[in-house]
């Protein structure tokens, strides 16, 4: 199979996933018959660039990395914006990590939308689309029987969607515990190391964990788009992060976090997802774990997920620390699951 990739966003992810599709060339010719040009790239500051006949990605890669345009690999007529570009792009699948207002979804659900309207496939690392218009998509998708996968949006790469998708057969998701959060997780763990906490987010946006402004880590807004997505896709949930019980750690100080294990817990944003009932409620809030729980032993930018199902009982899945080669990994994976027709049911190879 060969596939003309759109990629939606230049930034950390999408350059580790040019990065990554250039390294694994061969891996995807050889073992699953899949061959790749990417037609169309398009950034928020770098200017978009479409080729019919495929673009340079090493090219590319050396260009934005020189802070310089895409624009000078762009061939025909100049394009207006990023929905231009998907309307006219020649593709078969877009991969789309732009960037995320959690409140909204937006700009990358309108994205989501204009590409599976397209009839094109969708592979996202973006949480927005997912949590704020999943069954709309959903539907979209299957409407024109084309794939939209986001393994990405939760854990990275870690196969948490995978897992619901192939292994939780006709089993009963009840509840989802998690620590999704990498820069809340570091903090905490600085906090615990007697780091006080200003000092804790300079670290983490130093190390690149967190952005300029950490507002959206501090006060549980990722969290919340993290378990409203694993809430929606899991467990058949239809929330909005403003739906989410959500509070930050922003009041958490080394005496908190110290005492906390003194008394043998560690602090966690705890992420949670539980039935009541016919529904479905979550949160997101600062929770002392006892060290028994395998949540607690998640540090630095490390994340785990619990699911608690009516079959399995518990099952934990744990990533160690990440960068966002491993966010792009997942996005690879999803292209692959694609390519070999997961996403039309029935679909057993």
């Amino acid at each position: 199979m060969h596939l003309r990739l759109v990629m939606l966003g230049f930034g950390n992810v999408g350059r580790a996933l040019a990065r990554l599709l250039l390294r694994k060339a061969d891996v995807l010719r050889d073992d699953y018959g899949l061959t790749f040009t990417v037609t169309g790239i398009a950034t928020q500051s770098r200017g978009r660039a479409i080729s019919a006949a495929g673009l340079d990605l090493a090219a590319a890669l050396a260009l934005v990395e020189r802070g310089e345009s895409l624009d000078a690999l762009h061939a025909g007529l100049p394009v207006a914006d990023t929905l231009a570009l998907i309307d006219t792009c020649p593709a078969d699948l877009f991969m789309e990590a732009t960037w995320l207002n959690p409140r909204t979804g937006q700009p990358a659900t309108d994205y989501a939308r204009a590409a599976l309207g397209r009839g094109c496939h969708l592979v996202t690392a973006n949480k927005g689309p997912v949590a704020h218009a999943y069954r709309e998509l959903k539907a979209l998708a299957n409407a024109h029987g084309t794939g939209f996968f986001f393994e990405s949006t939760v854990m990275d790469g870690a196969p948490v969607h995978g897992i619901g998708r192939e292994a939780l057969l006709a089993t009963t998701v009840q509840r989802v515990r998690g620590v999704l959060n990498s820069t809340t997780n570091f903090i905490l763990t600085r906090l615990e190391e007697g780091v006080p906490f200003a000092e804790a987010v300079a670290q983490a946006q130093a190390i690149g964990v967190a952005e300029a402004d950490p507002s959206t880590d501090l006060e549980g807004w990722d969290a919340a788009v993290k378990i409203v997505v694993l809430a929606n896709v899991l467990m058949g949930a239809d929330l909005r992060p403003a739906d989410v019980d959500r509070t930050g750690i922003s009041g958490i100080t080394i005496g908190d976090a110290q005492g906390a294990l003194r008394a043998g817990a560690r602090i966690k944003l705890l992420c949670e997802a539980a039935r009541d009932g016919d529904t479905v409620r979550a949160s997101v809030r600062p929770t002392a774990l006892p060290f028994s729980d395998p949540l607690s032993q998640v540090s630095r930018t490390s994340s785990a997920v619990t699911f608690e199902t009516d079959t399995l009982h518990e099952l934990t899945l744990i990533e160690g620390d990440t960068d966002p080669t491993t966010t792009a990994y997942g996005m690879l994976v999803d292209m692959i699951n694609i390519a070999r027709g997961r996403h039309r049911a029935g679909q057993s190879a």
